[in-house]
């Protein structure tokens, strides 16, 4: 089953993400969220993140998910290349995220990413699949 897909968007970029359940969902979309930013199969898994957010609705803890692993990319320097939603029940969304700290020399940036954006937001489950799109301003 294909886990994610980028779709042009004007000025910005935007991705598709599929899951069988809605772990599988927010696993692969720090995952596509992540190789836009960098070439992912170069960053080890050295240290280790905990996520807890609480969620009124999806789509906002989609936006919520990927712009706080933005925000430990921008100040504490981490690229991040495996994920694991550990709890997304009742309110609540626990998760780790795996990387190591930027090297230079080592890792490429390929897109600085400045925002996660409400714009088109989708998160759905259609025929037992879930699917997400979510724009990201570049």
């Amino acid at each position: 089953m294909k886990r994610f897909r980028f779709i042009d968007h004007t000025g910005d970029l935007g991705i598709e993400v599929y899951g069988q359940s809605l772990k599988e969902l927010f696993e692969n979309a720090g995952q596509a969220f992540f190789l836009v930013i960098t070439d992912s199969s170069r960053v080890q898994q050295k240290v280790e993140r905990v996520i807890t957010l609480p969620f009124e609705d999806l789509g906002t803890l989609m936006v919520d998910w990927l712009g706080q692993l933005l925000y430990l990319h921008d100040v504490d320097g981490i690229l991040f290349c495996q994920f694991e939603v550990k709890k997304i029940e009742a309110g609540s969304f626990v998760a780790s995220a795996w990387g190591e700290f930027f090297q230079e020399g080592r890792h490429v940036i390929r897109t600085e990413v400045k925002a996660v954006t409400f714009h088109q937001l989708e998160v759905r489950e259609r025929r037992g699949r879930w699917h997400a799109r979510v724009i990201l301003d570049l």
